[in-house]
């Protein structure tokens, strides 16, 4: 009884204290980060680890199949449904509906499955490579800029390397993760926070008296601080919390834009 009201004490004491945007308040956004971050991933995993390793892959020669939102081609519509959902987690990257998939200009690869769409509002979303094509991060990425792609949400990790390298440097907004709201299907990877190519926290410092400490100092402390994370985005983190909340794989999920 007694670890049952000390649990629900510290609930009402982190409702009433956290203004931090929570998973469990933001449930449509998280999954649809959830199956772009999952789909992503597979796409460029190759990229990242060439990354990760000082590395850049070379882009292969494409030419794209093409719908516009304004005069959506609905052949092309369904070959982009079809690719998007012909990988390995098919059954959970059905996130979008095809009536959706016709309001955003996609992009298909002629001959692959792969490909990207970008929303109306610049979000770039439904990356996604089920095909034997690698290197596919250079290109993708910078003919999603140069045709309006503005934005783009993950979950904390390698992507958060990789796509700050391609011009995605401004943090705009991030969702906590809350245990309340455990994603379907998530792998619960676990995530090197004190990396800066696979966490936004990993240079997270705070000003405590004046001085400012790495994550991989504060990891220890057991408290809410506010730290400044990549970009300066400054969030009330328990840095302890944060740091085995990313290593058994419950990442936060990172808004991002140019």
């Amino acid at each position: 009884m007694k670890q049952l009201m000390e649990s629900w004490n510290k609930f009402i004491n982190e409702v009433k204290e956290a203004p931090e945007k929570k998973l469990s308040s933001h449930e449509e956004q998280a999954a649809e980060a959830i199956a772009n971050t999952l789909s992503a991933e597979d796409a460029f995993r190759d990229d990242a680890i060439a990354l990760l390793e000082g590395e850049e892959l070379p882009s292969p020669d494409i030419e794209y199949e093409k719908s516009d939102a304004s005069s959506p081609d609905e052949k092309i519509v369904e070959r982009f449904f079809v690719s998007l959902n012909s990988g390995k987690r098919s059954g959970f990257l059905t996130y979008y509906k095809k009536d959706e998939l016709k309001e955003m200009n996609l992009f298909l690869i002629k001959g692959h499955n792969a490909g990207f769409a970008i929303k109306k509002d610049g979000d770039i979303v439904s990356v996604h490579n089920n095909s034997s094509l690698r290197g596919l991060a250079s290109r993708f990425l910078s003919d999603a800029k140069n045709n309006g792609g503005t934005k783009l949400d993950h979950f904390d990790g390698f992507l958060s390397g990789l796509y700050r390298r391609y011009g995605f440097n401004d943090v705009y907004e991030v969702y906590q993760w809350d245990e309340q709201y455990s994603p379907k299907q998530w792998t619960y990877d676990s995530v090197d926070i004190l990396n800066s190519k696979t966490s936004i926290y990993a240079e997270a410092t705070a000003n405590v008296e004046d001085v400012d400490y790495s994550m991989k100092e504060l990891k220890q402390t057991n408290e809410q601080l506010e730290v400044k994370a990549e970009d300066g985005f400054e969030i009330k983190i328990n840095p302890s919390e944060k740091f085995n909340q990313y290593k058994y794989g419950r990442p936060d999920v990172i808004f991002r834009r140019l």
